[in-house]
């Protein structure tokens, strides 16, 4: 029964989540007939991973019905309906969740049975709390045009023609805006996939939208205007242009720096998108200006954190990869200071379940950084290695570790393992991959060299990782080969 969408449902609900959905059962206007908590309780004895063997179909039927022989359509009958409910307490779950979602379906009702004026005052209530955002997700063109459409349709009933006016012109800019933030959302989209994947998105249609539409020209007519949706729309074309021309450093800064000077006027999840572009293309940028964007990088983190953006909502987590950006920014400009800060004011942000692996991956790094080394490697035995996320980050500090510490069998050692590791990783893209094995074969012959197992040429080895493209811990080798020429 694993593979039953309810054990996929189920798996997902949390202790307080189970109770709410046990009594959400009791509802009247749950559609089946049956009694439903006796096949639920059956299943719960297996929460939270529900891999045990016993639970069948079969069980569950001898469990329910003890006299009876097994009946597979009445027992999938059962399961049909637990399913059934339990998809409708996500849908009641999701809307009681969405506070303006919420407002709205009571607009809708209202509506519907011609109580304009109540549904007036839901709308006045949805307007003070309901704030532009570009995000998908948030949808607040959609929303935003629902609540003109209900306007529009009172003032209709009103008979005032002169406010209907100003109604239906917000609704068509509504539209407009719309129309502009998903068309540069289209340009960036079909700009990454043809510079990353080499993949071309188009069609007849959007073709013709696009040779038909001057984006530039518009812009400069848009900057003379003012408003808020103005702003978005800027915004939007600045970040396109980052997309275009990922290589001219003027349009990074152009969107930096617009965003910057609106980004009180912007909401929680529209500052965590940009941010986490800006983030992304000082990432991009490594190989080519990395002098320049390493320090602009963790800026952009630290003006994150600052704003609170670092996450879409209040009620998400940080995500495990912006914690361990913001600790290899920190270590790339030897910044301990705040990356101590961060550490312990931040953690807590994460996802429990990761929280205690990742503070000790980041004190081990700092430690690193500190030249704390036996401190740093305490702090990496306290990880659980085999459910790590950053196998690959955590195998690398080791090696680093062992190389300062001397522990010469351990560094061969991991250096074998770890060649094996990325032979045999399915989830490691190709790129990634020779990145690692460049650093290994650099980090091998180093040690070798330390260990008075190679007379390589340290000025050449010096040369040559200089001129590797795809590698890391760059100045940490050439750091090395220094040490080892001036020890002769």
């Amino acid at each position: 029964m694993k593979d039953f969408k309810i054990i996929e449902i189920l798996r997902t609900f949390k202790k307080e989540e189970l109770k709410l959905f046990d009594k959400f059962l009791e509802s009247p206007f749950i559609k089946s007939r049956r009694n439903l908590h006796p096949i639920l309780e059956g299943i719960l004895k297996y929460y939270p991973e529900f891999l045990s063997p016993e639970l069948t179909k079969e069980n569950l039927f001898n469990e329910l019905f003890v006299k009876e022989d097994y009946n597979d359509k009445k027992i999938m009958n059962l399961i049909f309906d637990l399913t059934k409910a339990a998809e409708d307490f996500l849908v009641h779950k999701a809307v009681d969740e969405d506070e303006i979602g919420s407002m709205m379906y009571l607009c809708r009702a209202y509506y519907k049975t011609k109580m304009l004026d109540s549904s007036m005052k839901v709308i006045k209530g949805v307007e003070k709390i309901i704030e532009p955002n570009f995000s998908t997700s948030y949808d607040y063109f959609s929303k935003l045009k629902q609540i003109l459409a209900y306007k529009e349709a009172y003032l209709t009933e009103q008979n005032d023609f002169d406010k209907l006016i100003n109604i239906k012109l917000k609704y068509f800019e509504a539209s407009a805006t719309q129309f502009i933030i998903d068309y540069t959302e289209l340009l960036s989209y079909k700009e990454t996939m043809l510079q990353t994947y080499d993949k071309k998105i188009e069609s007849s249609f959007i073709k013709s939208v696009v040779e038909s539409f001057n984006m530039d020209k518009f812009i400069k007519l848009t900057e003379k205007s003012s408003g808020l949706n103005t702003n978005l729309i800027l915004l939007h074309y600045y970040r396109l242009k980052t997309v275009e021309n990922p290589n001219d450093l003027k349009h990074y800064y152009e969107l930096r720096d617009f965003f910057y000077k609106i980004i009180d006027t912007l909401s929680r999840s529209e500052k965590y998108f940009v941010f986490s572009h800006l983030v992304n293309y000082c990432v991009q940028q490594f190989g080519k200006n990395f002098e320049e964007v390493k320090l602009e990088g963790l800026n952009v983190y630290k003006k994150m954190i600052e704003n609170d953006a670092f996450s879409s909502s209040e009620s998400e987590h940080m995500q495990t990869l912006t914690y361990r950006n913001i600790i290899q920014f920190c270590l790339t400009n030897k910044d301990a200071k705040w990356m101590e800060y961060f550490i312990n004011e931040y953690t807590e942000k994460l996802s429990p379940e990761i929280r205690n692996d990742l503070k000790n991956f980041a004190f081990a790094d700092l430690h690193f950084m500190e030249k704390n080394f036996d401190k740093a490697l305490e702090f990496t035995s306290k990880i659980n290695h085999e459910f790590f996320l950053f196998k690959m980050d955590l195998k690398n500090l080791l090696l680093n570790i062992y190389y300062e510490l001397n522990y010469t069998e351990p560094a061969f050692s991991l250096v074998d393992s770890y060649k094996h590791f990325i032979a045999n990783s399915k989830e490691i893209s190709e790129l990634h991959k020779e990145t690692i094995k460049n650093y290994l074969k650099y980090y091998l012959i180093i040690l070798k060299i330390k260990t008075k197992q190679s007379k390589e040429d340290i000025g050449e080895m010096k040369q040559k990782i200089k001129n590797e493209k795809k590698i890391v811990f760059r100045g940490w080798m050439l750091g090395k080969l220094e040490e080892l020429s001036k020890k002769g």
